[in-house]
């Protein structure tokens, strides 16, 4: 017997270390001050992680003004990635009905670095003056 997590946990994860390790490397080189962190989302017919990414500390009650959140799984219906962003803070973890229908990419299901490379730029242009 073996267990082990679903595949688009996998894909998501997958993701996320190469976006992780870019930013970290990025982020000390230029000395960029913003942070973030990883969590499961589940919304039934979709499951992956959502990055939440701050210039300010994670604890302060206002910082919902420069967060980005960042999700990605497979698309419901196939295997391809599924990149979705907003700006808002997430209700409950999830994307909005404006994101689900207007800030999404999709991937074919081998493009992990492609996928990966979209979101190390959407992080760098909505935090464009912490990377000058």
């Amino acid at each position: 017997m073996s267990f082990r997590k679903i595949k688009t946990i996998q894909v998501s994860e997958r993701v996320f270390d190469i976006v992780c390790d870019h930013l970290d490397t990025e982020a000390s080189e230029y000395d960029v001050k913003i942070s973030g962190y990883l969590e499961c989302f589940n919304n039934c017919r979709e499951q992956g992680y959502v990055l939440h990414v701050s210039s300010s500390d994670f604890n302060n009650k206002n910082r919902t003004k420069d967060d980005l959140c960042i999700w990605v799984h497979e698309h419901r219906n196939g295997d391809s990635i599924v990149v979705r962003w907003q700006t808002e803070y997430p209700h409950n973890g999830m994307f909005n009905e404006e994101t689900y229908t207007t800030r999404t990419k999709c991937f074919h299901y081998n493009q992990l670095q492609e996928a990966a490379d979209f979101i190390v730029e959407l992080v760098k242009a909505h935090f464009a003056e912490e990377f000058r």
